[in-house]
């Protein structure tokens, strides 16, 4: 499970300090009091600090919630070097692919209202995906794919599960005609509201599937595409509908698409090593510079924060957050739908989220069944790593994690703000989190 862990991550608010905000039920509890030892916890600062003084990451804010309580929560180093900014429990960052649950679910409240079922054909929403192509082959000199129709339709339980063959043009192979995909243009993450939402998916409408609908796993911008059914089937820009459905309702006052300008000062810089400095990143190294020119874009800092993303907002990447609001976030999931005395999500949609379905496997790992957006422990006892079966996990571009073990009751959320990097500190958060529960 951790390589495929890793390739994920690399391929792919309170103000904590006070408590002062009454939306927040997340409250502090003893750690001993639901089976935790404070001193093997501690454990987890040593080995995070250790992993920034070695600058395999520079700034880091983990959570730990247990029963519906916070054991752990603690942040380290820096939020941005040049100002010598802390990074602190409130700090936001860029969750990246986390942001694809957070889409996933806010499809599902639309689910639950009726509007589709998993078997709706996508044509029916977007009639620019009907009769789809499928890969063949790419010959560079021409430019030119070669194609075959698809025999099945994209169904909508193909978005959630990549197995629609719907690509990333940024992590598709040469194999697999990356250079053809890259020429159509598409915006894939942290778009510059030169397009709309609804003209970028009409892009990648028009290139083939990867393979056929249903056939296999291949991770594509398939939340993106949920996102334009959202704004399709509901009215609303999609940034709107997900903070007046989901973000506002569940008190995440530090999480969006777009951030006020009062909390800019609070995001952190992400960062790179080049020729063994550290430098801001910039988007993105998965691009050549040819490449960045046939997109017809700069290399550019990741701040879509701050531009006006009812224009367009990209459902695979584009939130911002806090350890703390996405922990509150998997708390609801936890709780079967509601916190805080509202329901988002009916019991029985969120228990689709994490049940495992025969026959589609994660690659690399047959033990890890992928779900509604995330993947899936299907047998604890097929491995010796300390997941429960039916926890589900996911990660970010930004070496962001976060996991849902429910036999445990137990939720982690670590945020790091850096690509590339050889740190192997989420597996270790992880670890420690286990290590150090007891009765």
């Amino acid at each position: 499970m951790k390589n495929f862990f890793t390739l994920i991550i690399t391929s792919i608010f309170i103000s904590c300090s006070t408590g002062a905000d009454k939306s927040y039920n997340l409250k502090n509890i003893e750690p001993e009091l639901v089976g935790f030892n404070s001193q093997s916890l501690e454990k987890i600062d040593d080995f995070i600090l250790q992993s920034i003084s070695g600058k395999e990451v520079y700034g880091t804010t983990a959570i730990i919630i247990k029963d519906g309580g916070i054991v752990y929560h603690n942040s380290f180093g820096l939020a941005d070097i040049e100002n010598k900014t802390k990074m602190k429990k409130n700090t936001i960052v860029a969750i990246a692919s986390m942001s694809k649950l957070m889409t996933t679910v806010g499809a599902l409240i639309l689910y639950d209202r009726g509007q589709f079922n998993m078997d709706t054909r996508l044509d029916r929403i977007l009639p620019e995906f009907g009769d789809p192509n499928v890969f063949v082959s790419y010959e560079k000199n021409e430019q030119l794919f070669s194609l075959k129709e698809s025999t099945r339709p994209i169904l909508m339980k193909h978005l959630f599960t990549h197995t629609s063959g719907i690509v990333y043009p940024i992590f598709q192979p040469d194999s697999l005609g990356r250079q053809g995909y890259i020429a159509a243009g598409v915006q894939d993450a942290w778009p510059d509201a030169s397009i709309t939402l609804e003209e970028n998916i009409k892009k990648l409408a028009t290139l083939p599937l990867n393979n056929e609908p249903g056939e296999k796993w291949h991770y594509g911008l398939n939340m993106d595409v949920l996102g334009r059914v959202i704004e399709v089937l509901d009215g609303r820009p999609f940034a709107q509908f997900m903070e007046q459905e989901l973000f506002h309702p569940l008190g995440l006052k530090n999480t969006g698409f777009r951030l006020h300008e009062d909390k800019w000062g609070r995001v952190a810089t992400i960062y790179s090593s080049k020729d063994g400095e550290t430098v801001e990143f910039k988007c993105c190294p998965e691009y050549t510079d040819d490449e960045i020119e046939k997109i017809g874009r700069n290399r550019f800092p990741v701040k879509s924060y701050k531009q006006n993303t009812n224009i367009i907002a990209m459902g695979g990447a584009d939130i911002f957050s806090t350890a703390y609001d996405y922990a509150k976030f998997l708390q609801m999931l936890l709780n079967k739908g509601t916190i805080d005395g509202k329901r988002i999500l009916s019991r029985t949609t969120v228990e689709m989220i994490n049940r495992p379905l025969e026959n589609l496997f994660m690659p690399e790992d047959n033990n890890i069944a992928m779900c509604l957006g995330v993947g899936v422990v299907k047998d604890e006892n097929s491995s010796y790593e300390p997941y429960s079966s039916g926890s589900y996990w996911w990660g970010g571009y930004f070496y962001t994690s976060f996991w849902v073990d429910p036999k445990e009751n137990l939720i982690g959320v670590i945020m790091n703000q850096v690509n590339p990097t050889t740190s192997n500190i989420n597996d270790k958060f992880h670890q420690l989190v286990y290590s150090a529960l007891g009765e």
